[in-house]
């Protein structure tokens, strides 16, 4: 079942109109005609049935879906710059898998250096990223993609366990489970490609981080970021069950 955004309320027994591009979408390239979809509007999930009016594609709004497919508590995931497809690529992933707000920051050993004169678009890009994969994966919510951030900034983002993935922890730290009780927000920071400087690791924990492992294996950047929400979300269902 296809799934869409509505910016406007949606309400029982009235029709949803589709914005220009989600028509294109339904009618066009998946031909949704006559068929049902799920409409989310602000966290509330609906099923309607499609049809076309004239130029304009509709979906005639006839119950409300009560699962919420979201984590029992907040995911914030802090993942530095990496080259552009594997960071779309965790991007989709970390959505998919419960994410409810991705913060993009350059530290010391990123490869890729943020460019304020392509921010913008660059940003619209992830956000749209975001949405598809949320639509995918029948979320309820979209997740929140910041601005990018320097690695200075992280402070801003401690929630009730606050978690930085280490490679000098290795074998070393406990591990997210030993930390992470279920219906507690969690914040985990996945460095780049060349881990954090020693310097940087002092840093986040200064600020409250608490150093943690992904296991005895070395985990690529895109990997280790999918790997911790996962078990973030895991814990977090639990809360709701």
């Amino acid at each position: 079942m296809q799934q869409y955004f509505s910016k406007v309320p949606v309400r029982i027994g009235e029709d949803y109109q589709f914005e220009p591009d989600q028509a294109h979408h339904a009618r066009n390239v998946v031909r949704l005609e006559n068929e049902t979809v799920r409409i989310v509007y602000e966290g509330t999930g609906y099923f309607g049935t499609c049809f076309s009016r004239g130029k304009a594609f509709y979906a005639h709004i006839e119950s409300e879906d009560t699962s919420v497919n979201e984590p029992g508590a907040e995911i914030t995931a802090a993942c530095a710059l990496i080259r552009r497809e594997k960071f779309e690529w965790i991007l989709q992933k970390i959505t998919e898998t419960g994410a409810s707000r991705i913060v993009p920051f350059v530290s010391s050993r990123c490869v890729v250096k943020a460019k304020k004169e392509k921010e913008e678009r660059q940003g619209a890009r992830w956000r749209q990223i975001v949405q598809e994969a949320a639509e995918q994966c029948k979320r309820n919510k979209i997740p929140e993609v910041t601005e990018i951030r320097k690695i200075e900034d992280l402070g801003e983002y401690l929630s009730d366990v606050s978690l930085a993935a280490c490679e000098s922890e290795r074998g070393n730290a406990s591990c997210i489970s030993d930390l992470l009780k279920p219906g507690q927000s969690v914040t985990f920071v996945i460095g780049p490609e060349g881990g954090f400087s020693r310097e940087e690791t002092e840093l986040l924990t200064d600020m409250g981080y608490t150093p943690v492992s992904l296991g005895s294996r070395i985990l690529r950047a895109e990997t280790a970021a999918v790997y911790a929400c996962c078990i973030a979300a895991e814990i977090n269902e639990r809360s709701g069950k």
